[in-house]
């Protein structure tokens, strides 16, 4: 029986350990990378899968929190992703949580045509854009570094 407790009490002190951890703010980067950082100000994302669709949202509130300025920031999401977002309600909630109206969200609306998605399943504020390809090399073309991890 103290054997059990003794488990017991390790386990709760690894899960409010591991808690804290998840609840921490953002790690800040360092600041001579932020000043670099700040010589362009406009950033943009593509993501075809969840992890690096989250990993997009995490990225944008590390950079707000270690003091990047940007005027602009966009995630350009294609793929099953898409679908993912309508039927992950996790993964829809967790989208919901993090938009704000300093982050541009763009839908590809070719990959929601063909997996039956609509404007209507997805989070407020998302936009949709006629190809996700072509927003990508339009964003190129207006000076965004783009990431598609």
């Amino acid at each position: 029986m103290k054997k059990t407790v003794q488990i017991l009490s390790l386990v709760g002190a690894m899960l409010f350990t591991v808690s804290g951890f998840a609840q921490d703010s953002p790690q800040k980067i360092n600041e001579s990378v932020v000043k670099t950082l700040n010589k362009t100000p406009n950033l943009g994302f593509g993501v075809s899968a969840e992890r690096p669709l989250r990993s997009a949202f995490m990225m944008y509130e590390q950079l707000k929190a270690s003091g990047v300025e940007f005027e602009n920031y966009e995630i350009v999401i294609w793929s099953k992703v898409v679908q993912d977002i309508k039927e992950n309600k996790l993964l829809f909630d967790f989208i919901t949580e993090h938009m704000d109206e300093d982050i541009t969200v763009s839908v590809c609306a070719v990959a929601m045509d063909r997996l039956g998605v609509s404007k209507d399943d997805l989070p407020k504020g998302i936009q949709v854009v006629d190809n996700a390809y072509v927003r990508i090399f339009e964003l190129q073309a207006l000076g965004y570094n783009f990431l598609i991890p």
